[in-house]
């Protein structure tokens, strides 16, 4: 088949970005003919074989906030050149046979983002300023573009929650509404785990008996940040053993002042923006993520396979692949802080429980494969193309 793929950007930072880069290198090995509409591709990650179509909008001062659009719209003069069986768009498109929703609805986002203040003052504060924000009416157009104006695409979302929040948000059908979890690619494991968790404990002076409680993002606010250092603050105090590593930003300061206040500084090791973080993984001891939204978290995959017990939420799609007690725990909300305090308390002070739950974790995420997953995907894009010929991509709604 002639496969189309629509993204901004390709790389190794952020899950959809890598997802794709993954997408294009799986199909083009598979033998199709693989083609990226993209603003920026990082060198190295898509093979020769793949056909890159670069969109350059020029810069127009005072126009930063329709980049969104100007790159959606790019991207369809140029799909509309091109003769393939199936375009799939990953977010800011319109012009798609299949969404690959790996972000989830951009409504949702917000709706879920919010809750990251407890304040309901703040919160509606927040959402006005959203709300009249030029960027993110140029995101509502993209949207209604995609989804409302005659030209529904197949959605395949992440997670079941992932599914629901189209339905509820874009009135998405079932019938064009299917899920395909996350996949873990594992095509670059340590060689010697064992030898990087003692350098890594090593170099950031943690004793043989401490137990590190990792947590990996890149937005320290959406993905629950704040309630962790809440909830890790008693255990900190009752476990002297009890560490938090913190990477993924370089911009900390006020999760640093925050840690000063709750009287834990000397506990928490931040470690800014990391290129490669299974050094972490390797490590670390149990792995806590209580994300305000998050349609199915690619590191929470990460941390199973690395042998950590995980700790996310029920506003994480990913949470679906937990059995709880077993290889994780599932929290109400990222602000059930009494919750996430008593799960980080049992499995810092049980040695066992946390390296039982550590090796199902393990076992039971090596069937969640990047193969397995983009063989379920490739069979519901042949059958979307046999319903969709080139012809019939869909087409401006100008």
């Amino acid at each position: 088949m002639k496969i189309a793929l629509n993204i901004e950007m390709i790389g190794k930072r952020g899950g959809a970005e890598k997802y794709a880069g993954s997408l294009a290198r799986y199909l083009a090995a598979a033998g199709h003919e693989v083609h990226v509409v993209a603003r920026q591709v990082d060198p190295g990650e898509l093979p020769p074989e793949v056909r890159v179509h670069r969109i350059r909008p020029a810069r127009v001062p005072g126009l930063g906030w329709l980049r969104a659009y100007r790159f959606a719209a790019a991207s369809e003069r140029v799909l509309r050149g091109l003769q393939v069986d199936c375009i799939l768009g990953f977010s800011k498109a319109w012009r798609q046979h299949a969404y690959l929703s790996v972000g989830g609805p951009h409504r949702a986002a917000l709706d879920h983002g919010s809750q990251r203040f407890r304040s309901r003052w703040l919160r509606a504060v927040w959402r006005l300023g959203k709300l009249l924000s030029l960027k993110q009416w140029s995101f509502r157009l993209i949207d209604r573009k995609a989804f409302h104006s005659g030209r529904m695409p197949h959605v395949i979302a992440v997670s079941r929650m992932s599914a629901e929040h189209f339905r509820q948000y874009h009135g998405v059908p079932a019938d064009r509404l299917s899920v395909v979890y996350n996949g873990l690619d594992d095509g670059n494991p340590l060689d010697d785990p064992a030898a990087a968790r003692e350098a890594f404990r090593r170099e950031l002076g943690l004793a043989d008996d401490d137990v590190a409680v990792l947590f990996v993002a890149r937005n320290y606010a959406l993905k629950g940040l704040a309630p962790l250092l809440e909830a890790f603050a008693p255990v900190a105090a009752s476990q002297p053993r009890a560490k938090l590593v913190v990477c993924g930003n370089d911009r900390s300061a006020s999760y640093r002042r925050h840690a000063r206040r709750l009287g834990i500084e000397d506990r928490v090791r931040f470690l800014g923006f990391l290129e490669d973080v299974r050094g972490c993984f390797a490590g670390c001891d149990l792995f806590a993520f209580p994300s305000f939204y998050d349609p199915c978290s690619l590191v929470v995959l990460e941390a199973m396979a690395a042998g950590l017990p995980v700790i996310a939420t029920r506003q994480n799609g990913a949470g679906e692949l937990l059995t709880e007690g077993a290889d994780g725990f599932v929290l109400e909300s990222p602000w059930a802080v009494e919750q996430m305090t008593d799960r980080i308390g049992r499995l810092v002070r049980d040695d066992e429980l946390r390296r039982r739950m550590g090796r199902e974790a393990a076992v039971h995420v090596q069937a969640f494969t990047l193969g397995a997953r983009m063989q379920e995907l490739l069979a519901i894009v042949e059958r979307i193309s046999s319903k969709a010929p080139p012809s019939r991509a869909t087409r401006s709604a100008a």
